[in-house]
């Protein structure tokens, strides 16, 4: 995928990361530096070159997420405890600028867990607004079922408390799912393809 990069996708690639950086940011200096990182993103092809007041934009469209369906030989699936919520869940989380979704899953997996995934198919695509109505973010999930295929559990302790494998008949209790896992993890143990809501 590095070859593919243009200088016009990669200016596009920091001007997404920057206008996040600009939202989530919480001193003067974090905003300075990212404001600096866009004005350079729009000289790299997003914006005319003479641009001088470039107009920030923010993003008004559901972000993306990714969530791991791992199963190992034994065909146990590999869940996370978040640390925020204290709930289970499939390992996942937000797929980076100029990342594709069977990448970021991998990546997220790995960060999380430790575990290598391999990506096979498209469980289905999942709208948190259908899980709960106060929202950071609008978010659509692609659950993406994978087997293991390496690592070992190695958790990421600023994010997570446990992970751990779970025979399918063994899950814990529904309402111990963080919103809308309960139901992707009984999609991904089903076998499902391609469901969405």
């Amino acid at each position: 995928m590095e070859n593919s990069l243009t200088i016009a996708r990669i200016g596009e690639i920091l001007e997404g990361l920057a206008t996040d950086g600009l939202y989530w940011a919480n001193n003067e200096y974090d905003k300075k530096r990212y404001q600096r990182i866009l004005e350079l993103a729009y000289q790299l092809g997003t914006e005319p070159v003479g641009s001088t007041d470039p107009v920030p934009r923010v993003p008004v469209t559901p972000k993306i997420g990714v969530d791991g369906a791992v199963f190992n030989q034994q065909g146990d699936i590999l869940l996370i405890r978040r640390k925020d919520t204290r709930l289970w869940a499939m390992p996942g989380g937000a797929v980076e600028i100029g990342e594709s979704p069977s990448v970021a899953v991998v990546r997220e997996v790995q960060e999380e867990t430790g575990v290598i995934m391999k990506p096979l198919s498209v469980v289905g695509v999942f709208d948190n607004w259908m899980d709960r109505r106060e929202l950071a973010h609008h978010l659509y999930h692609v659950v993406i079922r994978g087997f293991l295929a390496g690592g070992g559990i190695r958790i990421q302790e600023s994010e997570i408390l446990a992970a751990s494998w779970f025979n399918p008949t063994e899950l814990p209790d529904s309402m111990a799912f963080h919103p809308g896992h309960y139901g992707r993890v009984v999609h991904a143990v089903e076998g499902a393809i391609g469901v969405f809501d």
